[in-house]
Parts: structure tokens; C-alpha cells; sequence
């Protein structure tokens, strides 16, 4: 079977059927009946042979510079392995012919024809929630998730896919929330510290380490990259008050998007000013409140009441950004959008920090103590976790596929 240029395993879950030369690209047409079309520079590019890709690291060592623009096919077959073979006109690596095969697997799962791309689209797609949809945040075992790999997938894919979730059965220790966070990655150090304690104290210097409500917000939206997870380990919980608030903020974007068109071109273009001050640090960073990637989509929010620096925007637009900033907030505290409950001690609330708001109820410190443990990590280590995982379930899967008997095995593909 051909090379795919990295360390991933591709199931064949649909086989390539035949393959044709165009002037700009090779259109392939796959056993269900889908066409995919692959530019001849596409190809190219990602031609995964030893010349190309170097096999230890599986980083490319080709270079588009060093053929020419006009790059073309001069033939494209499926052979006996079910395999791309594509032939190409010289093009300088070598000097004579080049030769590229394409593992049949690894080209579906990258095919970019329109229902392909809507395929991995759905696949990724995020779930919105508010406080009648989702009564609890998804809750699972942390004495599983530490030794069980499809646990811990399932509880990553969880807060990948509603933002939130709840851990029980994590030891009231105040190193195991490091211990649970390296499942996932690295811990992210701030200038909080590595770990971080919530609870209120004479002298605090963030208002999360008072006994003060705290209105629905994301940590550290001074940053210009704001922490991706954020993890809150209950270890002691003796007080009256002091509930945990959960907001899907895609939700709040969401409404906005649909009732009020005007203050999410607001919310979505217009830079407010984010300054986290104090007598050690002084964090400032200027963004919009709701972030959209290039297609539209949610990427994330910057909700913060008191890390709001004075706003700083032309005289004519403070009327209207000041409108749509109040419209953002007002939903945050709708308690139809709120998702409430109280940490026990032994849990821990493990949340996306640039789409869930959090946020908390007042309590008093006289009924006794309240003991969080908090640290941060990145989107960027859920994501590879999940990835990792999910690739050690298609080795396995193709390797009980390639232990059956030849025609059971042809029939599953």
C-alpha cells in the first residue's frame, strides 16, 4: 500500500474506482459515486514519496519552488492496491519523471470537493446549548479518565463539543488538578502562577478571591492569546452560596447574530479595550468582543465586566458600541442561557475559556470555607489528545481488518 505523508492510519472505507487526466486536475470518482477533483499542483505537493517526504520525521522536503508552475499529470491509474498512481512531466526532483502514489484512505479523508469538505465540517461541528437544552454539564469519572484512554476521549470530546463539562472522583488533593490536566497537556503558566487558589482572602489582588459575586465572564481576556481551557478543582465547599454559572457564549453570538444584526456587526468588528492591572503586571489587548473566523464561524468571545478598559472608539460609534456591549450582557444573565449547579468537593469543572462564561454567586465567609484550585491549558493540547486517540483506534481497527480471511475482509471495505 502506498505512503501517506504522516504518522496517521487511514482506514479504506470507500475504494477509489478510477481516475481521469484533465488539463488542471485528476478527477477521481470514488465506489459510492462521489467525484473529487485534485489540482495537479495539489497533487504534487503532496507527493509522499522518500524524495518528498522524509520518512523518520514525516516533514516534507519538497519545495514548490523548485518545479515548474506549469507542473502537469501525464497519466493518473488506480492500481492493485487500490492506490492513486499519478505520473508527472519532469519537474526537476529528479531531473526525469517523478511518480507519486496516494494512499486511497488518506486521499478521501483530504478530498476537497464541496461534499467532502461538508463531511468533515459536520464531523467537527460544536453543539450550542443554554440552560433548558443542557441541565447539567456533561459529567464523567476521573478515576477512569486517568488510566482509560476511551474515557478520556470521550470527556475531551465533550468539552470540544459543548464547551463545558464536570469531572467527579478527583482526589481533594491540591496537585491533582495538575495530575488530571496532563492527561489533556500542558499546564499553561500565567502571571498567576502555575497552579492558582480561588478563595477569598483579606488582601486579593482579583476580585476571584473574594467572596463577591462574579458576573458571567472568560479569564484573561487582556491576553492577546487567551487560555483555551480553564480547569476549577473544588476541594473544599463549606459555604452558603457561591454557585457555579455556566453561559454557552456561541449561544449568546448566536442570538445576537439573528435578533440584533446591527450589534453583532458591532460585537464582531469593533476592538474593545481589555487591561488587566496591577501592582506587579499591567496586561492590555484590543479585540472584539465575539471573534469569527474567515468563514463566519464562531472562534471565540472576550467577556469580561471588570478587565474593560475605557473604551476607545471614533465619537460617533461610543453611542452605538455601548448598545451592543449592554445587549451581550443582558443575555449573559438571562437565567433561561444559565446553566447552575454547585461543585462538591472531589469535583472539578473543566471548560473552554474562549467560549463558556463563568461566572459565580455570592456567598458568605462566615459559613464556612471555600477552596478552589484552578489552572489553565490550551485548545491546541485537547485537540492533539483527541487526535492521538483517535488514532490509535483506527491502528487497531485496520489491524483487526487485515486478521480477517481475505473475502470477509474485501467485504468490510
Amino acid at each position: 500500500m502506498a505512503l501517506t505523508p504522516d504518522f496517521d492510519t487511514y482506514p479504506i472505507d470507500v475504494a477509489l474506482m478510477m481516475a481521469d487526466v484533465q488539463p488542471a486536475w485528476v478527477a477521481t470518482t470514488w465506489a459510492d459515486g462521489r467525484v473529487s477533483r485534485f489540482h495537479h499542483m495539489w497533487l504534487r505537493d503532496n507527493c509522499p514519496c522518500g524524495l518528498c517526504v522524509r520518512d523518520g520525521t514525516r516533514e516534507q522536503t519538497f519545495e514548490l519552488v523548485s518545479i515548474s508552475p506549469d507542473i502537469h499529470a501525464t497519466s493518473a491509474v488506480i492500481d492493485g492496491n487500490g492506490s492513486l498512481v499519478v505520473e508527472w512531466s519532469p519537474d526537476g526532483v529528479p531531473a526525469e519523471a517523478h511518480r507519486s502514489e496516494f494512499h486511497p484512505g488518506w486521499l478521501r479523508r483530504h478530498a476537497y470537493d464541496d461534499e467532502s469538505r461538508r463531511e468533515r465540517s459536520r464531523a467537527a461541528a460544536r453543539v450550542t446549548w443554554d440552560g433548558q437544552s443542557l441541565r447539567e454539564p456533561p459529567t464523567f469519572d476521573g478515576a477512569a479518565i486517568m488510566v482509560d484512554d476511551g474515557a478520556l476521549h470521550e470527556w475531551l470530546s465533550a468539552i470540544h463539543t459543548f464547551g463545558v463539562s464536570r469531572v467527579q472522583n478527583v482526589p481533594c488533593e491540591t496537585d491533582a488538578i495538575a495530575d488530571l490536566v496532563a492527561r489533556v497537556g500542558l499546564v499553561r503558566e500565567t502571571n498567576f502562577g502555575v497552579l492558582w487558589d480561588v478563595k477569598s482572602e483579606p488582601n486579593p489582588i482579583t476580585n476571584a478571591n473574594t467572596s463577591l459575586p462574579l458576573p458571567p465572564h472568560v479569564d484573561l481576556a487582556t491576553r492577546e492569546y487567551q487560555p483555551g481551557l480553564q480547569f476549577l478543582h473544588c476541594i473544599i465547599n463549606e459555604t452558603e452560596g457561591g454557585d457555579n454559572i455556566l453561559v454557552d457564549g456561541f449561544r449568546i453570538a448566536e442570538i445576537i447574530r439573528d435578533e440584533h444584526p446591527a450589534d453583532y456587526e458591532i460585537l464582531t468588528t469593533v476592538p474593545f479595550e481589555w487591561a488587566n492591572r496591577s501592582m506587579t503586571s499591567d496586561y492590555r489587548w484590543r479585540s472584539p468582543q465575539i471573534v469569527t473566523n474567515d468563514d463566519g464561524s464562531l472562534k471565540e468571545v472576550r467577556v469580561g465586566n471588570w478587565l474593560r478598559a475605557p473604551l476607545d472608539v471614533p465619537f460617533d460609534m461610543v453611542e452605538a458600541c455601548y448598545r451592543a456591549y449592554r445587549r451581550l450582557f443582558e443575555l449573559t444573565y438571562r437565567e433561561d442561557l444559565q446553566l447552575r449547579f454547585r461543585l462538591a468537593p472531589g469535583e472539578v469543572m473543566a471548560f473552554d475559556n474562549r467560549r463558556a462564561l463563568h461566572a459565580r454567586g455570592e456567598f458568605t465567609d462566615t459559613s464556612g470555607r471555600r477552596f478552589l484550585r484552578g489552572c489553565y491549558s490550551e485548545r491546541d493540547d485537547l485537540y492533539s489528545k483527541i487526535r492521538i486517540i483517535e488514532r490509535g483506534m483506527r491502528e487497531r481497527r485496520v489491524a483487526a481488518e487485515n486478521t480477517q480471511p481475505s473475502a470477509s475482509r474485501s467485504a468490510s471495505r
